[in-house]
C-alpha cells in the first residue's frame, strides 16, 4: 500500500486500538500512554510507572504489537467482501466472526513473512489472557464463548472453567481458524464465517464485541478485562505456549524470544518522557505569558503526519518554485556584497522574484550579512474558517516551508494556531521536525475567533528574541468573536504590537477585513496564489 494511502493517529485518550477509514484509506488508531500528574502513565485503563521494568516492557510490546497487526490488516484486509453476506445477521456477532476471520489470515501471514514480530505478538497475546476476565464472570453464554474462542485460537487455553457443553463449539471454531490459509479466496473466507456464525448464533445476541488487547476493537472491552497490570512472573511461564501457538514449526524458538530486548522499551519509554516533560515545559512557559487572556487553555493540537505529508505533496510545486531560488549556498567569496552564491539576502531575493528578473546576484557574503529575522506564525483554527479549513491548513504548510528555508537559525521561528484555545505547533525552541510537521497536519477548525488575545500571546513570544527583524504573520479572516468588543479590542492589541517594535504581516484568507487591521497585508484564497501576494506583502513590509 502506498504511504500515501495510510494514515496513523496515536490517542492518549483511547483504551483500545481500532481501524478505521477516511476518503482515501485505512486509518490505523493507536493507543499511546499519558503522563498523569503523579509521575505515573496511564495506558489501557492502568496506572503505570514509567520507572518500572516490567511496566515499560508492558506498554512497548503492547504498542509495537498493534502496530503490527493493524498494519497488515491494511496491507491484507478487504472487508467490503463481507458486507452482502452480513446483511440480516446480528451486526456484533457478525463483526466479532469477521474479525476472527480476518485475525487467522494475519496470523498465517506472521509466521510464514514477519517472524521478528512474533516476539511482541506473544507478549500482548498473554497479557491480554492475564487481563481478561474468568469466564463465569461474563454475563452471559455467548460472551463466554467468544472470549474461550479468542483465548483458545492466540494462547490455547481458555479462562477459568467453560461449561463443558460449550467446550466443543470453542474447539470446532478453533479448528476452522487453524486451517484457514495465507491467502484464502472470497469463497473460502466466506465459508469460514459462515460456520462460526452459525455455530455462535444458537448462543443468543450480544451487545458488546471482546477482542485483545492490541487487536482492532470494536467498542469498549471493559466488560471483559479486569483492571489488572499482569507481573513478569505470571507472563514468563506463559510465553513458551504462546510461540507455539504462533508458530508450532519453528526450530530455534529459544532464539527468536531472546531477540527481545529489554533495552529497547527502556529507550524509548525514557525518551518519550523526556519530549512529553520538554512539552508540559514550553506549555507552562505560554500558560505564564497567557494568564491575562482569556483563552479557555494552551494545548498542543493532536499530530497527524499523514495529512501534513498529503498536504505538502499536494504543493509541493508552488512551494519548490518559490524556495528553488532561496537555497543556500556555500559561499565562494568575492568583494562586493552581492554574490552569485553564498548565503541568500532576504530582501533582494523578494524582489527579485516579485519582478521577475533574472538576477543572481541575490546572496550575501556570512560575515557581511548582518539581518536576522525572528518570525512568529499565527494560524486561526476557529469555526469561522471551517469552511476553508483545507486552504488553511495549506497555507500553514506553505508559510513553515518558507520560514524554514529563509531563516537559517531554526530556533527563531514559532507557529501558533488559535480558536478559544492557544495551539503550539513550533515553538522557538523546537526544530522543524516530524513531530512539528504532525501538527501541522492536525490542525482542525472550531470554536470562537479569540483573534485580539491570539495575537498578544503570539508576539509576547517574540518580544523575548535579540533579532533585529521581529515580525508577527497572522493568517485569518480578521472577523474576531467571542466576547464583547473583540474587534476594538484587536485594533488596540495591534497597536500595542506595534509599540513593542513587532511588524505585522496579515493574510486575508477568502477576506478583505484584514486591510482594516493591518497596513501591510494582503487577500488570498488558498495556498496557491499564497507566494505571490506575500511576497509582495514582505517587500511592502520591508521597505517601509
Amino acid at each position: 500500500m502506498p504511504h500515501d494511502k495510510l494514515k496513523i493517529l496515536l490517542h492518549d485518550d483511547l483504551k483500545y486500538p481500532y481501524l478505521g477509514r477516511d476518503s482515501i484509506g485505512f486509518v490505523l488508531h493507536l493507543v499511546k500512554p499519558k503522563k498523569l500528574e503523579n509521575k505515573q502513565v496511564y495506558f489501557q485503563g492502568l496506572k503505570l510507572d514509567p520507572q518500572n521494568t516490567a511496566h515499560k516492557k508492558l506498554i512497548w510490546c503492547i504498542f509495537k504489537a498493534s502496530v503490527y497487526h493493524l498494519s497488515l490488516h491494511s496491507l491484507l484486509s478487504n472487508f467490503s467482501i463481507y458486507s452482502k453476506w452480513a446483511k440480516e445477521k446480528h451486526s456484533n456477532l457478525s463483526t466479532f466472526v469477521i474479525s476472527l476471520v480476518e485475525d487467522a489470515i494475519i496470523g498465517k501471514h506472521l509466521k510464514q513473512s514477519f517472524q521478528w514480530a512474533l516476539p511482541e505478538i506473544a507478549y500482548a497475546n498473554v497479557v491480554s489472557f492475564l487481563r481478561m476476565k474468568n469466564v463465569k464472570d461474563l454475563s452471559n453464554n455467548l460472551s463466554r464463548v467468544m472470549t474461550s474462542t479468542l483465548l483458545n485460537f492466540h494462547v490455547g487455553k481458555v479462562k477459568g472453567d467453560l461449561n463443558e457443553e460449550m467446550l466443543p463449539d470453542v474447539q470446532a471454531i478453533t479448528s476452522i481458524l487453524q486451517k484457514m490459509e495465507e491467502a484464502p479466496t472470497t469463497e473460502a473466507r466466506l465459508d469460514a464465517t459462515t460456520k462460526i456464525y452459525n455455530a455462535l448464533a444458537i448462543y443468543g445476541e450480544t451487545f458488546e464485541v471482546p477482542s485483545l488487547l492490541y487487536t482492532e476493537s470494536h467498542g469498549t472491552n471493559d466488560l471483559f478485562y479486569n483492571r489488572y497490570v499482569p507481573k513478569e512472573e505470571e507472563i514468563e511461564p506463559l510465553l513458551s505456549d504462546a510461540f507455539n501457538i504462533l508458530s508450532p514449526d519453528m526450530s530455534d524458538k529459544e532464539q527468536l524470544r531472546n531477540t527481545h530486548k529489554d533495552s529497547e522499551a527502556q529507550q524509548v519509554l525514557t525518551d518519550w518522557l523526556e519530549y512529553e516533560n520538554a512539552k508540559l515545559k514550553i506549555l507552562q512557559n505560554y500558560i505564564e505569558i497567557g494568564k491575562d487572556t482569556r483563552f479557555e487553555d494552551v494545548e498542543f493540537p493532536i499530530e497527524n503526519y499523514a495529512d501534513y505529508l498529503r498536504k505538502r505533496t499536494l504543493l509541493s510545486s508552488p512551494i519548490r518554485r518559490v524556495l528553488h531560488q532561496l537555497r543556500l549556498l556555500k559561499n565562494v567569496g568575492g568583494e562586493d556584497f552581492r554574490q552569485e552564491s553564498g548565503f541568500v539576502d532576504l530582501q533582494e531575493a523578494i524582489q527579485v522574484i516579485a519582478s521577475k528578473s533574472q538576477r543572481t546576484d541575490i546572496f550575501a557574503r556570512e560575515e557581511l550579512q548582518t539581518r536576522e529575522d525572528a518570525w512568529s506564525i499565527l494560524v486561526d483554527a476557529s469555526h469561522s474558517l471551517n469552511m476553508f479549513h483545507g486552504e488553511v491548513r495549506g497555507i500553514a504548510v506553505c508559510l513553515a516551508e518558507v520560514a524554514k528555508t529563509l531563516i537559517l537559525d531554526q530556533n527563531s521561528w514559532g507557529m501558533y494556531a488559535f480558536n478559544n484555545k492557544f495551539y503550539i505547533i513550533k515553538d522557538f525552541t523546537e526544530r522543524y521536525n516530524t513531530c512539528v510537521k504532525a501538527r501541522i497536519g492536525g490542525l482542525t477548525h472550531g470554536g470562537f475567533t479569540y483573534l485580539p488575545d491570539a495575537v498578544l500571546l503570539a508576539a509576547q513570544a517574540l518580544i523575548k528574541r535579540i533579532e533585529e527583524a521581529r515580525v508577527l504573520v497572522v493568517v485569518s479572516d480578521f472577523f474576531p468573536a467571542g466576547y464583547d468588543e473583540t474587534e476594538e479590542k484587536l485594533e488596540e492589541n495591534f497597536r500595542k504590537i506595534e509599540r513593542l517594535g513587532v511588524g505585522i504581516i496579515g493574510i486575508g484568507v477568502n477576506s478583505r477585513a484584514v486591510k482594516q487591521y493591518i497596513r501591510t497585508s494582503c487577500v488570498v484564497e488558498g495556498p496557491y496564489d499564497l507566494m505571490k501576494k506575500f511576497t509582495k506583502a514582505f517587500i511592502e513590509y520591508s521597505s517601509g
